[in-house]
């Protein structure tokens, strides 16, 4: 190992003086380090390339964040918990110091996550994007329905009246899709599942697809005001016929662990009462 990376946010202020004294720490060690702070839907800058690893002072929206920044370059994350939920972070703020020089060492697994590509088609412009999390495809600002046609692998599935629509990866399966009714996946697997939200007059149960598969969202034009929300972070919002097109994606985030691979478990009932 060379250089190891900090990304932390303003808030809480624990956060920055935690950026300090792993800096100092990393230096002890004989290696390069490079702290920066970021705002809400931040970008990395380019220093942080060539980074054997990044730590992330905060919760789980700056780690989904800077996963996808990071999605072109493989360079895997661990996750400090300075925020509210933590299911991505592995260390807590209380043991990062004790636990970083493990880590320094190389002694640790890396967990990988699939990753979802996308693109939406609407208003005469095409928008790409890659998520860790979820693809929503909802209803706008006003209190309306809206209708839709649900592709997979190019063959009709269904059309729902709803008030949206959920892709999300086993990552994102704890997150909105959990709260829609979704199931739950264990984080290495690779497939989707598609949860709908709110279905009106409708059957309609959350659907797990194989690995390849191509979801398809087609929007009515009598659909009127819709958003699509990537990670619930990259947000656009559109009036009338849409395309939204999810698969998955060719890279992957990785996170850096040494608890073991099933802690998962303890992990989620932890959230889950604590919530």
């Amino acid at each position: 190992m060379q250089r190891i990376g900090i990304v932390y946010r303003e808030n809480p202020p624990a956060a920055v003086a935690m950026a300090e004294r792993l800096e100092r720490l990393i230096a002890a060690h004989g290696l390069g380090a490079k702290s920066q702070m970021v705002e809400r839907d931040h970008e990395l800058p380019d220093h942080f390339s060539g980074c054997d690893f990044i730590i992330v002072l905060g919760g789980d929206g700056t780690i989904i964040s800077t996963a996808r920044q990071l999605a072109s370059t493989g360079t895997p994350i661990l996750g400090v918990n300075y925020g509210h939920v933590g299911f991505l972070t592995e260390l807590s703020p209380d043991a990062i110091e004790f636990e970083l020089p493990a880590y320094l060492r190389g002694d640790y697994w890396v967990d990988e996550r699939a990753m979802l590509a996308g693109s939406l088609v609407a208003n005469g412009k095409t928008e790409a994007f890659l998520a860790l999390n979820d693809v929503v495809v909802a209803r706008g600002p006003e209190p309306r329905v809206i209708r839709f046609t649900i592709r997979v692998d190019d063959a009709e599935f269904t059309s729902l009246t709803a008030d949206g629509i959920i892709v999300a990866t086993a990552t994102g399966s704890t997150a909105y899709n959990l709260a829609a009714g979704g199931p739950i996946l264990f984080p290495s697997v690779r497939s989707m599942v598609v949860t709908p939200i709110a279905p009106h007059l409708a059957l309609e149960r959350p659907l797990v697809l194989e690995t390849q598969a191509k979801v398809q969202i087609e929007l009515a034009a009598s659909s009127g005001a819709a958003v699509l929300a990537a990670d619930g972070q990259l947000i656009w919002p559109f009036d009338g016929a849409a395309t939204v097109t999810v698969t998955a994606s060719p890279h992957i985030t990785r996170f850096l662990r040494r608890r073991s691979r099933n802690h998962f478990y303890q992990v989620l009932n932890q959230k889950l009462q604590d919530r």
